[in-house]
Formats: structure tokens, C-alpha cells, sequence
């Protein structure tokens, strides 16, 4: 969450010195492509290398890259330094969810909705205290430094304490791009599902503020809260998968998921007054909460020996969810309104609920 903290300081520092906000608005898509680059390298080098092994060299380039960002005040240098952030991201949070499913192998969807469930906490936490230091003067560029060293001493105790190469189970080599898992229905269908919870999840958020604030007349206060209480609710929602997905089956916990965001995602869509669109907002982040961790637990076990590969595709998937939905969601909303391209997106609810049935009978 720190770069959506000091997006508008970057852009008020870049425009002072002749910037348009075309030019910098190519720091969305230099994010997206490093992030699928980096999710693929490291998804099929993480099952190489070993997992731990890829968590601890992600976050000391990570470290790197932020570095390397705060120091650089050329446009096109600061650009590369973003590139490199978003692909060491990726390339990190896919070490640290393949070694978490392969570290359970008998409760991967219990550890990694956990796991999901404390990122929901810190994507909630976060900006509070990026607001709080901003407010107080400190510099954006520092910011960028301070979270640079948190992963460099992240990084370097990391590698202290790892006593031995992970994984320690026999894997496959792997290839540089392997397209056999999608031409398997059942993870074609996981593919689908990281696409759909993130495309509604940021269409969303995206949005939710800026046309609750012009469309509704909601205070910038209100609009902005909606944001924190789907976070809120995420995060209870991975907790409660966590605790029920492996008694009830993988399957089982992603078609109810379906199910609520199928019958909760309408109070968004239809609703006017401010009591039912935080309702609609609250249950839609609920029935979110466990898709994707659930679902990389379904592909951990479909490829119990490549769950970096599945980690590292399944992230992709995610990435090109936040970049597609939400532009045709502002297009939609800018020719029609927001109710509308709610609407349309509701079609992706459907087709989440058509794959979770097939996903729950191949489980039965």
C-alpha cells in the first residue's frame, strides 16, 4: 500500500517539473508488466531454486529497487526503478505463497487464507500511518528508503536463519513457460477465479469513492471509510476460511463464497442510501475474502511439486484482473454511471459462480 499512499506526492513532485499527467500516469502500466514478469520468473525459478531461497533474494532486490527509487530524480530512471519494484514484489509474494502452501501440505488453504488474512491487516494499517507521516512533513523519498531497509533487514534474516534449501521434496525442472497447466480445465478455472476476484475487487475500490462522493453526494469522509470496510471484512473472511476450508473441502469453500458475493454484490449495484451501499460493501469483501487463497491451495494440490509455478501464474492472473476491469468500469461509468458498470461486471460474478460449480464437482 505504500505506493498508492504517495501516488498524489509523486505526482504533485513530477508535474512542478514539467510533467503531464500522461507521462506519469505510465507508472500504472511499467507496474503492471513488471509485476507479470516478475510473477512468471519467479514462479518457475522459485521451484529451481527453492523457496525460501526466493523469498530472501526477492526482498534484498526489493530493498534494492526501492533504493534505487528514492534516490532517482530522472523521470525515465525513476520509471525503470518502478519496473524493478513491482516485478521484485511479485516475484516475492510468489516465493512467500508457494513456501507457505509447500509448507503445509495437509492444510494449505488454512495457511494461506491465514496468511492472506495478515496481509488484510496491513493493507489496512498501512496507509494510516503513511497519512500520519506525511502529514507530519516527512519527505515521500524517505518513505521509499525507510520500507527499503525494513526489507533489507527482512532479507538478510532471512538468509541467516535458513538452515537448508527449500523445498526439500523432488521437483520437476522447470521451463521458462510452461501453458500445460492451462490446458487444464480445472486450473483454467483457478486462472478464472484470480482474474474475477481481483477485477471486481479493484473495479470496486477503484472507483467506490470518487462516485459515492459525485453520483450520491457522500462526504469524502464516508467514501473514503467504504474502502476500510471492505478491507475489514476481507480480512475476517480469510480468517473464517482459514478456520472451516479444510474441513468442508476446497471446492465446497469456494462455491459459497460464489454464493454470497452472487447475492450480496446487488446491494452495491442497486442500493442509493449510504446504510446499504456499506452493507453491500462489507458482505462483498466477505465473500471475496478466501477466493484466492483458497484457490492457490486448490492448485498447490493439483501440482503438489510446482506450487511456484502455480503461485507465479495464478498471481499473473491477479495483475491483469486489476488492470482490465477497472477500465472498462470507468468507460462504462463515464458513458452511463457507476450503477451501471457495477452492473456489467456483474456478469464476472456469474462466471465465478459457473466455475466455482465446476471446481465443487470435481471435488465431489
Amino acid at each position: 500500500m505504500l505506493i498508492p499512499s504517495i501516488m498524489p506526492s509523486i505526482t504533485s513532485e513530477y508535474q512542478a517539473a514539467g510533467l503531464s499527467l500522461a507521462a506519469i500516469g505510465l507508472i500504472f502500466p511499467a507496474r503492471a508488466l513488471g509485476s507479470i514478469a516478475g510473477n512468471l520468473l519467479a514462479g518457475v525459478g522459485s521451484d529451481r531454486l527453492g523457496y525460501g531461497r526466493m523469498v530472501w533474494l526477492a526482498a534484498l532486490l526489493l530493498a534494492g529497487s526501492l533504493a534505487l527509487a528514492g534516490i532517482a530524480h530522472p523521470w525515465l530512471l525513476f520509471l525503470a526503478a518502478f519496473v524493478v519494484i513491482s516485478a521484485t514484489q511479485g516475484a516475492l509474494g510468489t516465493g512467500i505463497n508457494a513456501l507457505t502452501a509447500d509448507a503445509n501440505p495437509d492444510g494449505r488453504a488454512r495457511a494461506l487464507n491465514t496468511l492472506h488474512g495478515v496481509y488484510g491487516i496491513g493493507a489496512a494499517v498501512s496507509p494510516l500511518i503513511f497519512g500520519y507521516l506525511l502529514q507530519e512533513g516527512v519527505a515521500w523519498r524517505w518513505m521509499l528508503g525507510g520500507t527499503a531497509l525494513l526489507w533489507l533487514l527482512y532479507g538478510l534474516v532471512s538468509f541467516l536463519l535458513q538452515s537448508s534449501p527449500t523445498p526439500q521434496r523432488e521437483r520437476r525442472p522447470a521451463q521458462l513457460l510452461d501453458l500445460s497447466m492451462l490446458a487444464s480445465a480445472p486450473f483454467l478455472a483457478l486462472f478464472a477465479i484470480a482474474f474475477i476476484y481481483n477485477g471486481v475487487a479493484y473495479s470496486l475500490l477503484g472507483w467506490v469513492a470518487l462516485f459515492m462522493q459525485e453520483s450520491a453526494g457522500f462526504s469524502a469522509f464516508f467514501s473514503i471509510s467504504l474502502i476500510s470496510i471492505f478491507y475489514v471484512a476481507l480480512t475476517a473472511g480469510r480468517f473464517v476460511c482459514a478456520a472451516i476450508s479444510e474441513r468442508v473441502g476446497y471446492g465446497a469453500t469456494l462455491l459459497g463464497l460464489a454464493v454470497g458475493i452472487t447475492a450480496t454484490y446487488p446491494l452495491v449495484v442497486l442500493s442509493s442510501s449510504g446504510l446499504w451501499v456499506a452493507l453491500g460493501i462489507f458482505l462483498t469483501g466477505l465473500s471475496l475474502s478466501g477466493l484466492f487463497p483458497t484457490a492457490l491451495a486448490y492448485g498447490s494440490r493439483l501440482y503438489p511439486t510446482r506450487s511456484g509455478a502455480v503461485a507465479g501464474t495464478l498471481n499473473v492472473s491477479m495483475t491483469l484482473g486489476a488492470m482490465i476491469p477497472p477500465v472498462w468500469t470507468g468507460v462504462i461509468a463515464e458513458w452511463w454511471s457507476f450503477q451501471a458498470a457495477l452492473g456489467v461486471n456483474y456478469v464476472m460474478v456469474m462466471g465465478l459462480l459457473g466455475v466455482t460449480i465446476y471446481l465443487y464437482g470435481m471435488d465431489k
